[in-house]
């Protein structure tokens, strides 16, 4: 099952980053970016919405060191209750292998503080400046650029064929992260 399981991810990765592009359903691109990472990771034993802190976890350690650091990186932010890469402070975690500026390029690349709240037929968005943001009502979806200010978007009109009209989501996608309300929100922070 092992080369069943890295193909996989190698597929989810790739689906997982089609978010921002527009090339697949948002919820395909929350969902699969996630699992990509949790199947990567599996011995550590993440569960749903574990893929934003693993991701974190990957970036602080680097490729070549991946393998060696993710994992002390995960049990320490999971050892002091961080279940998704949200925290506020600017200081490296001790096994981050990061310039300081590079550390902190990775924080701006964060979803860290975007707002979706959906409510009717409208979703009030507040993402980072250059982020793109997908609503959707069923398969009918629509994609809008953040300017880093707090706007108001109407969810597209669904077909009325679609048998998945009225299932409503959003979605934020910044530079390899991602931030989901609706139905996918279990994919933002790791839950118990």
């Amino acid at each position: 099952m092992t080369g069943i399981l890295e193909e996989a991810r190698r597929y989810l990765a790739w689906l997982g980053a089609q978010g921002p592009l527009g090339t697949v359903h948002p919820w395909v691109a929350v969902v699969a970016a996630d699992l990509a990472l949790r199947i990567r990771w599996r011995a550590l034993g993440p569960g749903r919405g574990a893929g934003r802190l693993l991701w974190m976890c990957e970036r602080m350690a680097t490729a070549p060191l991946a393998p060696r650091l993710v994992p002390r990186l995960w049990d320490a932010a999971r050892a002091r209750g961080i279940d998704a890469p949200d925290w506020r402070g600017t200081t490296p975690p001790g096994d981050c292998v990061l310039t300081p500026d590079r550390y902190r390029a990775l924080l701006a690349e964060r979803a860290t503080g975007a707002r979706l709240t959906l409510d009717g037929d409208t979703a009030r968005v507040w993402a980072p400046p250059g982020a793109v943001v997908r609503l959707w009502d069923g398969l009918t979806v629509t994609t809008h650029v953040a300017d880093g200010e707090e706007t108001t978007h109407l969810f597209p009109p669904a077909d009325p064929a679609d048998p998945s009209a009225g299932r409503r989501g959003a979605a934020v996608f910044t530079r390899g992260d991602r931030l989901a309300a609706g139905p996918f929100e279990a994919y933002t922070a790791l839950r118990d």
